[in-house]
């Protein structure tokens, strides 16, 4: 009885890694199609520093927050969609141009008294609605490649 807690910390750390590897895979494998879409009709490619993620729930009571997403990130825009990744988070977002809404705003930062410029991108990627912040990057340049791949404008 007393190797059961020495045994189950491991096959659960395990699982969690296993649980994480298949949905990625399946995510990827879903996501296929269009990735392959955005990679041979690339209009505008960038490097990303700051990107955050809309917080729905779940761990650490994130509801309603701006969770930045770590490692670097890349934001790749076709003819009719788009895609930001980061590789390291194990995060692919993919939206369709047309499905998807992009909007200006000002938030606050960190640093007391400094507000920041973001483009907030909401729409349906891998299935759920999802909003993701940009900020601290070429920004006209990255609202004029997403407005043109056909996000909706909202002011």
């Amino acid at each position: 009885m007393n190797l059961l807690p020495q045994l189950l910390a491991p096959l659960l750390i395990l699982g969690a890694a296993i649980y994480m590897f298949m949905r990625r895979n399946g995510e990827r494998a879903r996501n296929a199609p269009l990735r392959g879409e955005i990679a041979a009709r690339t209009c505008f490619e960038t490097k990303l520093h700051r990107v955050s993620i809309l917080g729905t729930g779940g761990f650490a009571g994130v509801r309603g927050y701006w969770v930045p997403i770590t490692g670097p990130k890349r934001l790749v825009v076709g003819t009719d969609a788009f895609m930001v990744s980061a590789p390291q988070a194990f995060r692919e977002f993919l939206f369709t141009g047309r499905e998807s809404s992009i909007a200006f705003a000002r938030m606050p930062s960190r640093l007391v008294g400094r507000d920041r410029d973001w483009i907030v991108i909401k729409g349906q990627s891998n299935g759920r609605q999802v909003q993701l912040a940009i900020t601290r990057d070429n920004l006209l340049d990255v609202w004029q490649a997403l407005a043109g791949a056909g996000a909706t404008l909202v002011n």
